[in-house]
Parts: C-alpha cells; sequence; structure tokens
C-alpha cells in the first residue's frame, strides 16, 4: 500500500502533526540517511510568524541548548538543532507511548483496579530521577547550570510502551547563561501545577519542581485535579491556600503511609519539602520496598504492552526506530579489475531508486548488470495510540 504524501523538512519527511503549542510546530518525522538508514525523531519547529522575533528566537534556541546538556535515561534527548529555509527546528527523540495523564485514564477506564500504586510510584519515582540530574547538571566546562523546569505536568511526563519513563520539554526551564531572560514577577509554566512561591512570582530553586511533581503524583493517585479551578487566578489562590486533604482521605483503601511522603513533596513551605528530588525518589523507592510492591520497570513494560496492545500489534513494523535497508550489491566483490563497477548507492538514492529490502536477481540477469530496482514506497506512520498525545502540548 502506496503511503500517504508527506512533506519534506530539510533531511527529515514529516510524517504527522502532533501538536500546535504558543511556540511550535510538533510532528512525527523520520530521518532518511545513507544505505537506506532511517530513524524515527520528533520535530519541533518555530512557527512562521516567530521567525522574525528575536524573543522567541532565543527561547527556541534554550530549550535546545538546555537539553543538549542533559543526558540521562528518564530525558528526552534532543538530536539536532538547526533551519531550513530560515525556519529554526529541534530534532528530539521520539517516545513511543503516552503521557501518564492518558496512561492513568486508560487504565482507569480499560481496567479493573486502574493503574496499580507500584507502577504509579514506579512513574513518578523515575521521573524524579531526570529531574534531579536536569537539577545537578552541569556545562561542558563544568559550571553547574542551575537549571528549574518550571513546568513539570502530567503532560511532560511521558511513559513508554517499553516501560520507559521520559521528562520532556524544557521550553520555559530557568537556567543560568540563558539567552533569553524571564522579568522578575513574571509566571510561567503551568498554574495548576506550580509552586507557592512560583505562583507568587519569586526567585525559584529546584524545590519548586519538586512541589510541581508532587502535585502530578497526587493526581496520579487519586485520579482528580488538585489546584485546577475555573479561572486562573482561582487556580493560583488554591496553589498558595487551600487545604490538601491527604490522599487516603481521597481514595478509600489508600495506605496512610503513603500520605506522609506525598504530603512532603506538597509542604507549602520550601523549607519542609524534600529538599532535592533525588531525595523523593529513594523515599518513593523506600516505600515500595517497604511496601513489598511490585513496582520495577520490568513489571510497568508488561502493564504497558497490554494496555496498548491492540496499538502495538498495528504499530509493530513501522514503529521500529530504525530499519537498515540491505542492498546485496554492497557486498560484491570484484573478481578482477576489469569487472563492471557497481552504480553509487547515493548515486541512485538521489534518482528515487534505493530498494528496500532488495531480494536477488531474478534468473537471467546478469551480477554485473543488475535489475531495475523498484521505488520505495512511503512507509506508513505509526498509528496514534486510543488516547493521543503531543509531546507535551494538552489542553492544562
Amino acid at each position: 500500500m502506496v503511503g500517504l504524501p508527506v512533506e519534506t523538512f530539510g533531511r527529515y519527511e514529516l510524517l504527522r502533526k502532533l501538536a500546535t503549542g504558543g511556540m511550535g510546530q510538533v510532528f512525527l518525522a523520520r530521518q532518511k540517511g545513507p544505505v537506506g538508514f532511517q530513524k524515527l525523531v520528533v520535530v519541533k519547529r518555530l512557527l512562521p510568524h516567530l521567525s522574525e522575533d528575536s524573543d522567541f528566537i532565543k527561547m527556541f534556541l534554550d530549550e535546545a541548548r538546555i537539553a543538549g546538556n542533559l543526558n540521562h535515561p528518564n530525558i528526552a534527548q534532543i538530536y539536532d538543532l538547526g533551519d531550513v529555509d530560515g525556519v529554526l527546528f529541534i530534532a528530539m527523540e521520539y517516545v513511543h507511548g503516552d503521557s501518564i495523564s492518558q496512561v492513568n485514564a486508560r487504565a482507569n477506564h480499560f481496567r479493573k483496579g486502574g493503574l496499580p500504586l507500584g507502577l504509579k510510584c514506579r512513574i513518578i519515582a523515575d521521573a524524579a530521577a531526570g529531574l534531579d540530574h536536569a537539577h545537578q547538571a552541569r556545562s561542558p566546562s563544568g559550571r553547574k547550570l542551575g537549571l528549574i523546569h518550571r513546568d513539570v505536568s502530567p503532560q511532560n511526563v511521558l511513559v513508554g510502551f517499553n516501560g520507559n519513563v521520559k521528562l520532556i520539554d524544557f521550553g520555559v526551564a530557568k537556567v543560568s547563561g540563558k539567552l533569553s531572560q524571564t522579568i522578575v514577577g513574571t509566571i510561567k509554566g503551568k498554574h495548576a501545577y506550580m509552586s507557592p512561591e512560583q505562583a507568587r512570582g519569586e526567585e525559584l530553586d529546584a524545590r519548586s519542581d519538586v512541589f510541581g511533581l508532587g502535585v502530578v503524583f497526587y493526581e496520579l493517585l487519586t485520579s482528580q485535579r488538585l489546584f485546577k479551578r475555573d479561572s486562573d487566578m482561582a487556580t493560583l489562590k488554591a496553589v498558595v491556600g487551600t487545604r490538601v486533604p491527604p490522599p487516603s482521605e481521597v481514595v478509600p483503601g489508600a495506605p496512610k503511609s503513603l500520605d506522609a511522603l506525598v504530603m512532603k513533596a506538597l509542604a507549602r513551605k520550601r523549607e519542609e519539602r524534600y529538599q532535592s528530588a533525588g531525595e523523593l525518589q529513594l523515599a518513593i523507592e523506600d516505600f515500595l520496598l517497604a511496601e513489598r510492591l511490585p513496582g520495577t520497570q520490568a513489571h510497568l513494560t508488561a502493564f504497558m504492552k497490554e494496555l496498548y496492545a491492540s496499538e502495538l500489534e498495528e504499530d509493530r513494523v513501522a514503529s521500529e526506530p530504525t530499519v537498515i535497508q540491505f542492498d546485496p550489491r554492497l557486498m560484491r566483490e570484484p573478481s578482477s579489475p576489469s569487472s563492471t563497477k557497481m552504480a553509487p548507492v547515493a548515486q541512485e538514492q538521489s534518482q528515487g531508486k534505493a530498494t528496500a529490502r532488495q531480494g536477488k536477481a531474478p534468473a537471467g540477469s546478469s551480477a554485473g548488470t543488475p535489475t531495475r530496482p523498484r521505488p520505495v514506497q512511503a512507509a506508513s506512520a505509526p498509528r496514534r495510540p486510543a488516547s493521543p498525545r503531543g509531546n507535551g502540548e494538552e489542553p492544562e
């Protein structure tokens, strides 16, 4: 079956638009290279009307520079930064999975009992590990970056179908040495996941992100919004002053031993919170051990494969991130200097004649005169899950 036409953007083929945010468009894309090399990535490109706005250009470049310094299994990787015909873009890791909010909603809908407690803890512990790495990150010269994410929310924590948890979207992160600067008193991030000090426009440190992850944890445990109200102002007031009931008061049967852990992450005074995301991670790991809950990555992988079984079956071939297309002529060894020369593969590809997994030449054809290869048909993009997500660009 011939796939739908795709837009070519530099060395990338844009297979499907995933989301449009205030600063850029996000696409599932395919990177192509020599000898049939292919890799699925996510391409985020700056909106055309912002290409002349120096402030937005600086913010866009900051996102790439910040994430480019981070190398951790729980942080989505940045592969490339560049421009095509004056349009800036970032190419980043494609996480074949869903946001934790969508995973939780799907589990509540399709599975009795929803997402198991041990797996909820695993997701947050892994997100905390990625967050702690970001907070401790240093530049290539060894200077501490002092990075604060400022937008820790369910949309920005992804769970891959392989069980990997990834933190994404450093678009509004605060870090020393940024090209763009935040004016003191301004607020960046999603209001319902801000810390009290962030809601008041105060100076922030890493403990602000700990509070944001605490809100995400609370909502994952209770399947209820914590601070979200009808207006932004009402939401900010709730962040600063509304009483937070312990999870065991909201969810019957929730272990009270988890209350203290969650409430410490949600302490309104930052001095009373976990002083780092690493401390929160260790507290969750200790809870899992004490309660003997199945909460390893292997358990999470098995659960995700079961929960998304139909999507994974349909994506079985198309979702493979890398496919090497083999041409047997590359292995041909000329018997003598006078043997017929092989046409360069790169030249054939430029003429649109690359083959996909080429087989043997038909009987009767000469070894030195290969048969005419069939043109490659555009591969179908992986099917979106039933609960689609857009790499952090979901409604708040």
